[in-house]
C-alpha cells in the first residue's frame, strides 16, 4: 500500500519535538501540518482533517487526553488514529492515553525507525478500515435501492 501523501497532523507545544517529527515524517513522503497546542489543532482539524495525529500527552491548556477525547466525540474526527507520544517518565499515564481514545503512544526521545513503522501501521490500518467502510456504504445503498426497486 502506498502511503505517500498520507496527511498527518503534529501537535506539539515543544517546537523541537514538532521540528523533529515534521522533518522525519516529510523524508517518508508524508504531508504534515503542525499545531503547538490542543486548541490549535481542534481548529485545524475542522478545515482539513488528517488521516493521523500525532499528540503530545502534556502541553498547557488543552493536554492530548482532553484533546484526543474532543476528537473523538465528533463524529467528524473520531475516525482519526490518535498516537500519542510522551516522554518515558509519564508512561503511567499510557492507559489514560487508550482510555481516552489513543491507538498507541510513542515515548520520547524518539526513535525514527519506531516512528516510521508505528505511523505506517496505523496509517494502512486506517486506509484499510476506510476502505471497508466504504465498501460496506455502498452495498447498503445497493441493497435498500434493490428493495425499493422491487
Amino acid at each position: 500500500m502506498n502511503l505517500r501523501g498520507a496527511t498527518i497532523l503534529v501537535v506539539d507545544d515543544v517546537d523541537a519535538n514538532r521540528a523533529v517529527l515534521c522533518q522525519l515524517l516529510d523524508s517518508q513522503g508524508y504531508t504534515v501540518a503542525a499545531a503547538p497546542s490542543g486548541e490549535i489543532a481542534l481548529k485545524l482539524v475542522e478545515s482539513d482533517p488528517p488521516e493521523l495525529i500525532l499528540l503530545d500527552v502534556l502541553m498547557p491548556g488543552l493536554d492530548g487526553f482532553e484533546t484526543c477525547r474532543r476528537l473523538k466525540q465528533n463524529p467528524a474526527t473520531a475516525h482519526i488514529p490518535v498516537i500519542f507520544t510522551t516522554a518515558r517518565h509519564e508512561s503511567v499515564s499510557v492507559a489514560e492515553a487508550f482510555r481516552s481514545g489513543g491507538v498507541d503512544y510513542i515515548t520520547k526521545p524518539f526513535q525514527e525507525d519506531e516512528v516510521v513503522v508505528r505511523v505506517a501501521t496505523h496509517l494502512k490500518n486506517y486506509r484499510l478500515t476506510r476502505a471497508l467502510r466504504e465498501e460496506m456504504e455502498l452495498r447498503r445503498r445497493a441493497e435498500a435501492a434493490l428493495k425499493k426497486g422491487g
